[in-house]
């Protein structure tokens, strides 16, 4: 008889258990949901269905796992700014390149810029929603660097288009690197610990 469990205590459903690995997913996505909580994952018979981004046809056991939305939003966050620990110094470096070095050079460099842009674009997509949602008291701090962010990032892509390397060495110098910073502040300062708090500290 097919079992499921959904952190780590057995599901029991009303009527008949779901034959589909794919509708109890849905069902408990649902039920999860309504708690304010994310399947994370999706093990059928030993394999993450998540990870491999396809449901088998058929089951003999599924343990699902999941974290509450405070607790995702935490570990996105830490995850991120592990990757973002090294940036603003190699923008800093990039900085001051720009003007030294052919712009051919400069130019070639972008996909490699972007790549560092990216992680940090992403945390503020991620925390957006949450926010909206949640209504913490960093709310309107988030979405003012957000807002400066998309609006320094489109200056960037502009530069780039003009092939304008003093308009991309202000952007960067005189907008771009002074809202990551303060970016960085307020995940530190307030973020982080308003989430460690909701969570009982872990992560």
């Amino acid at each position: 008889m097919s079992q499921i469990f959904a952190d780590n205590e057995e599901v029991i459903f009303e009527g008949d258990i779901p034959s589909e690995p794919s509708r109890v997913y849905e069902l408990l996505m649902g039920a999860l949901s309504e708690q304010g909580r994310v399947v994370v994952q999706f093990v059928v018979d030993g394999i993450d269905s998540l990870e491999g981004g396809s449901f088998p046809d058929v089951y003999e056991k599924i343990e699902a796992f999941s974290l509450s939305h405070d607790e995702l939003t935490l570990r996105l966050i830490l995850e991120s700014m592990k990757h973002l620990g090294q940036t603003e110094e190699q923008f800093q470096a990039y900085v001051r390149n720009i003007l030294s070095v052919p712009w051919s050079e400069v130019f070639r460099q972008m996909d490699q810029l972007i790549s560092r842009v990216q992680p940090f674009a992403d945390l503020l997509d991620n925390l957006g929603p949450y926010a909206q949602t949640y209504d913490p008291p960093w709310r309107e701090s988030l979405e003012a660097v957000a807002k400066e962010q998309s609006e320094s990032l489109n200056e960037i892509l502009i530069s780039f288009e003009q092939g304008n390397p003093a308009l991309l060495s202000d952007e960067l110098s005189v907008r771009f690197l002074p809202v990551f910073k303060r970016t960085r502040k307020l995940f530190v300062e307030e973020v982080v610990p308003f989430l460690q708090n909701k969570t009982g500290g872990e992560n």
